[in-house]
């Protein structure tokens, strides 16, 4: 196992970039600095400037370190080959939830990963709005602005969890009718803290690229929860398996919630 560089170097390091290039943008953006990069996918100034900056300065704090960050797999997709090296990855979203950003709201967050054979073995997600940065590494357990955190066990009956689900499982399936509440913060980050702070319950993704998930996968797994793909895998950066990943408080939860999730998908395919 590597040794993982010091949290707060890699701390100080989102919250400078968050300052100089994220915050100052926030609510201010101007047309020419927000595009599509494809129908439908929107990126930003902030997007670019915070992910070049962490590409320079991460790799450093840990000699031989490589970095797969969103906006640089739309121009090199084989860059993805990376997270099944022998190198230690750095993965990034440096803006994710762009589309929120993009319009003002609240929702939005850093994300960073250290992987290694495509096993997360470090995560920071930084919210800048509230000033939260969520911190964990592996067998270390997660952390809130230094307050450790344990993710409390859901109820037993799925008509009264609440949770994350996908915009075609909410829009195209009767799951949201199954449950007691489902959000749409259409922020992944936002999603993972709300788990471990316990806001919702449960979270379920059929698309499950690295950047998205590295980071909170681990996070959520320190905090004490139960995560799988969907087909009982256990989930690899980037290799969601068959259905996605399921994220629950505890096993008996995540099995409550296998069955439904996977009729649903079923109905769709």
């Amino acid at each position: 196992m590597i040794s993982i560089p010091p949290s707060d170097k890699i701390e100080t390091l989102i919250r400078e970039i968050t300052a100089a290039e994220i915050m100052p943008r926030f609510q201010t953006l101007s047309h020419d600095e927000k595009w599509e990069k494809r129908p439908g996918s929107i990126v930003t100034a902030a997007d670019v400037a915070a992910e070049a900056f962490l590409l320079r300065e991460l790799p450093p704090l840990l000699p031989g370190s490589v970095v797969v960050g969103e906006e640089m797999i739309e121009d090199d997709p084989a860059a993805l080959e990376l997270l099944d090296g022998d190198a230690p990855v750095w993965v990034l979203d440096a803006v994710d939830g762009t589309s929120n950003f993009a319009r003002g709201s609240e929702d939005f967050g850093v994300m960073v990963a250290l992987v290694l054979k495509r096993e997360t073995i470090g995560g920071w997600i930084f919210r800048p709005v509230d000033d939260d940065m969520y911190v964990c590494e592996k067998g270390a357990g997660a952390f809130r602005n230094g307050e450790r955190l344990r993710i409390e066990p859901s109820p037993r009956d799925m008509a009264d969890m609440e949770g994350s689900l996908g915009g075609y499982m909410r829009k195209h399936t009767d799951l949201p009718d199954q449950v007691a509440r489902v959000t749409s913060t259409r922020c992944i980050a936002v999603d993972y803290c709300a788990l471990v702070n316990g806001d919702i319950h449960f979270a379920h993704y059929r698309g499950v690229r690295a950047w998205d998930h590295a980071p909170g996968w681990l996070l959520h797994t320190e905090a004490g929860g139960y995560n799988r793909c969907l087909d009982g895998t256990p989930y690899l950066a980037g290799k969601p398996g068959e259905g996605g990943i399921l994220l629950a408080t505890d096993a008996e939860a995540w099995e409550v919630l296998q069955n439904p999730i996977q009729e649903a998908i079923a109905t769709f395919k």
